[in-house]
């Protein structure tokens, strides 16, 4: 049983919003989300109980993947 979402929103963002992310089924969902984004994004690990996490920085230039 899964203990936390994704959620993927730009980076521009900068703190979470719950509201303005798109919400991803799991970890492989949320890069392709971020993928599409045109632009930086974020891909925040969302527990079940506790605060979101900034998980992994997607770079829209150069495809880079960094961990936060």
């Amino acid at each position: 049983m899964p203990t936390a979402s994704f959620a993927v929103q730009p980076a521009s963002f900068g703190n979470f919003d719950e509201w303005g992310c798109d919400w991803a089924t799991d970890i492989n969902h949320a890069y392709r989300l971020a993928a599409t984004y045109g632009e930086d994004a974020i891909i925040w690990r969302c527990p079940h109980q506790g605060n979101p996490i900034r998980w992994v920085r997607v770079e829209h230039q150069g495809d880079s993947i960094q961990a936060c």
